[in-house]
């Protein structure tokens, strides 16, 4: 007897849809359409979309030893798996000069996770001995860094950061980038500081669509010289895509990730009195760049979104006297990533489901060296699964939502299209708006090293 049959369900993947039964046994799928009649759970799905539990690349739910998260490994993966993000790759930070304390600590607080999880490390000191690092821990499944160019540090070292990208390239792993170029943002937020123009609506004038686009093209040319396999984070403007667009034509390795701000939201918030709610890094744009992050999503420019979730609370966004630079930058994103993305782009016609699915699960994945175990319904996969509902509608309030975020981005948005049940690795962890899993369930999931 199978343990869990999905069954009636249009089953969605990257490749296209069908009507089918799902069969898992244990934690994995064993089959799909010839499912067999008895099992110990069945799930009715009739009328629901049947997709592969999200994947989301670029999440913040770590600590440091100087920062503590508000939504941490417990509080973030409720949020995940109640909007069908099942696995969660989290930012951890070098310690001492070494990565692997960076992952050990990121080990220690994920024994709370309800999803799956992994890593990026964020690499602040390329030292030759942290380099060396680099082989073993990609041997142990954690083929991933994070590099900042818009830090100081990156300038000052841009030769050992070279050097970096070639180590990754040559163990196999992926190196994530946030691409703002340094000089240009220090030289704004100088100018503005000096005229006195330091409130949150010139916050988007600090750092400008130049500073990304200088950085992408940098980061493409790097990626290039070394072979470095590249994962630009939370692209945002329409000349940045049109950057990641001719280093693909190249040839270069090069992946682009959107967030959602960038998606629904454009610069005219920063006009509102509570504007401080929704800095992030970049800051959001214009109207056209917003088309064109649409267009990118939709042609394959960009590979997947990723939701770079790091929230804080209304109290420590608005605080008085805080200077646009002094603002904590980042926003909740993770129980509306699906949601929204399926109201917003598939709904409307701005996105097929199948390309819903590869942005949300089968990319990433790919990307990580997660799949076929993650981002897909086939068998011997991982049964990772979100029966959707796609006429549910739902307001968004933060206080229907599982972060611990006083407020949400979206407020009062109205939502068509809803998780209804999310299974993880074959257990139904959310269903009907009530997680069901327990702390402490995720696992590590291994990366496997990228090779193109």
């Amino acid at each position: 007897m199978i343990s869990l049959a999905i069954r009636g369900g249009t089953v969605v993947t990257s490749e296209g849809e069908r009507r089918a039964d799902i069969a898992i046994d244990g934690e994995r799928i064993s089959a799909i359409g010839d499912v067999p009649s008895m099992a110990s759970r069945e799930i009715d799905a009739r009328g629901k979309l049947v997709i592969p539990g999200c994947v989301d690349l670029h999440t913040h739910l770590a600590s440091t030893p100087t920062f503590t998260p508000l939504d941490d490994f417990e509080h973030g993966t409720r949020a995940a798996i109640a909007g069908g993000v099942t696995t969660v790759v989290s930012m951890v930070y070098q310690e001492d000069g070494s990565l692997r304390r960076g992952i050990e600590r990121g080990m220690r607080e994920a024994e709370r996770s309800l999803a799956d999880f992994a890593f990026h490390v964020v690499v602040t000191d390329p030292s030759e001995s942290a380099r060396a690092e680099i082989r073993g821990l990609v041997r142990d499944g954690h083929a991933g860094l994070k590099v900042f160019m818009v830090s100081p540090r990156f300038v000052e070292r841009r030769d050992d950061y070279r050097l970096l990208l070639r180590a990754a390239s040559e163990a196999g792993a992926v190196v994530a980038i946030h691409p703002e170029d340094h000089a240009i943002v220090a030289a704004r937020t100088a100018e503005l500081h000096a005229s006195a123009r330091t409130g949150v609506e010139h916050f988007p004038a600090s750092r400008p669509v130049e500073a990304e686009v200088k950085a992408v093209h940098e980061a493409i040319d790097l990626a290039e010289e070394t072979a470095a396999a590249i994962y630009l984070v939370h692209l945002s403007s329409r000349l940045a895509l049109d950057a990641l667009r001719d280093g693909k034509r190249r040839g270069v390795r090069v992946f682009g990730e959107t967030r959602p701000l960038y998606l629904y939201l454009t610069r005219a918030q920063f006009d509102r009195p509570d504007a401080a709610l929704w800095v992030g890094q970049p800051p959001l744009r214009e109207p056209d760049d917003v088309d064109a992050v649409w267009a990118a999503l939709a042609d394959g420019t960009l590979d997947t979104v990723g939701t770079d979730h790091i929230p804080h609370t209304r109290a420590a966004k608005l605080a008085p006297g805080l200077t646009f630079d002094k603002i904590p930058p980042g926003v909740s994103n993770l129980e509306t990533l699906l949601p929204m993305l399926y109201s917003e782009g598939v709904r409307k016609g701005r996105l097929t489901l199948a390309r819903l699915v590869d942005v949300l699960a089968a990319a990433p994945a790919r990307i990580a060296g997660m799949y076929p175990r993650k981002g897909a319904l086939a068998v011997g996969s991982d049964a990772d699964i979100v029966v959707f509902d796609p006429d549910a509608r739902r307001t968004i309030r933060a206080v229907d939502l599982h972060s611990a975020c006083d407020y949400d981005p979206y407020e009062g948005w109205e939502v068509t299209g809803w998780p209804e049940v999310v299974v993880s690795r074959g257990e139904a962890v959310f269903e009907r708006g009530a997680i069901t899993g327990r702390h402490g369930r995720g696992r590590l999931v291994a990366r496997a090293p990228y090779r193109a």
